[in-house]
């Protein structure tokens, strides 16, 4: 048995990192509001063409999506609620009730809306959702808003799709699938109570994916709002 002395170089360091985070805040109304955020750094460079066999941190499901359907930056998010800002202040992230999806696409994609409609559909198999409802009349194609939240190039509105469906409901099989794409059972993730989540004034779970330093995915869990 070799025993590590100083001169031993040290080793490298990991590329894909994970951070798990959770705010508590009393409000004036006197609900608390609590925040689980959880972040995963994935280093990989798919976006210029090569091709990923390999996870560690970040889920495969949605690497595997990212990579077919040549995904820039996508955005999700299950609301349950209405929030108060008059009573609770200014959240966290905003989000409208039911579901909300918004895509940006990378320049490559030649037909947006076949890429747009064949996302929702597997999107709906992840998170267990009505997302196959999504369709040409309710898609828009903003024109000055919902811009870019990461680093990259691609700025032409006609990459970018937005949908919502308000009428979605939250279900507890939303957040068992979501808790799945975390590396891990442990942490945060076990003070995730769907009782007490669904019982709450205001609950919202989402997911943002964006690049960020030289196009490295930064894969973001915002799960979930709760009073």
């Amino acid at each position: 048995m070799k025993l590590k002395t100083l001169d031993d170089p040290a080793p490298p360091p990991e590329k894909d990192r994970f951070q798990e985070e959770l705010v508590i805040r009393p409000l004036h109304s006197g609900d608390t509001y609590a925040s689980f955020q959880f972040r995963t750094l994935w280093d990989t460079d798919f976006l210029r063409g090569n091709k990923v066999s390999h996870y560690q941190l970040f889920p495969k499901s949605l690497g595997q999506v990212i990579s077919k359907f040549s995904v820039s930056e996508l955005h999700i998010s299950f609301t349950q609620g209405y929030w108060r800002t008059m009573q609770w202040g200014q959240p966290f992230l905003p989000s409208p009730p039911g579901a909300e999806l918004w895509v940006w696409f990378q320049d490559t994609v030649t037909d947006v809306d076949i890429a747009w409609k064949e996302l929702t559909n597997v999107l709906s198999g992840i998170f267990c959702a009505s997302l196959n409802f999504i369709d040409s009349t309710n898609t828009v194609q903003p024109s000055a808003s919902f811009k870019p939240l990461g680093v990259g190039n691609v700025t032409d509105q006609r990459f970018l799709r937005y949908a919502v469906l308000p009428r979605e409901i939250v279900f507890t099989e939303n957040l068992t699938l979501w808790k799945k794409l975390l590396p891990c059972g442990t942490g945060l993730a076990v003070l995730m109570n769907s009782e007490k989540f669904f019982h709450s004034s205001f609950y919202s779970q989402a997911l943002h994916i964006t690049p960020v330093c030289q196009k490295i995915p930064t894969h973001g869990f915002h799960l979930p709002s709760y009073l």
